[in-house]
């Protein structure tokens, strides 16, 4: 089992935590960190803070941008959590559920990554719609 942790801008991870319970009520181990308006300084503390709980633990690292500000300070730190740990960027629900899917399973970082790559890819729903609508006024 791995742990999580989202980081970003603003106040998506901790919202991103927050819909969460939406669809898994008890689930209580995700780790968040924020850098807002206060600025670095307080962000890298929160940081070090999280990696020092985390102790060589394998770990799934969830940001919102690449090398963006969380991306680069959590990369700094890469050699103090587990070595199976990995940063994935471009956070989204797609790819936060299936995360917490694949831990519940029992699925190691390395097997989880490229099923999430997977599942964080966009896709474009209007050729679909356009063809059920098409299909919908015959």
């Amino acid at each position: 089992m791995f742990k999580i942790v989202i980081a970003s801008h603003g106040s998506l991870a901790e919202a991103m935590k927050k819909s969460v319970k939406l669809f898994f009520p008890e689930e209580n181990d995700l780790i968040t960190a924020s850098i807002g308006e206060d600025g670095l300084v307080p962000f890298q503390a929160q940081v070090n803070k999280i990696i020092e709980g985390l102790k060589r633990q394998n770990t799934l690292f969830l940001v919102d941008l690449p090398y963006g500000t969380p991306f680069n300070e959590i990369a700094k730190k890469m050699s103090c959590v587990g070595e199976d740990s990995d940063i994935l960027a471009g956070v989204s629900m797609s790819t936060l559920i299936e995360a917490i899917n694949l831990r519940n399973q029992k699925m190691g970082i390395k097997e989880a990554i490229p099923k999430l790559i997977e599942a964080s890819q966009l896709q474009s729903y209007s050729e679909r719609l356009r063809s059920i609508g098409n299909e919908d006024d015959e």
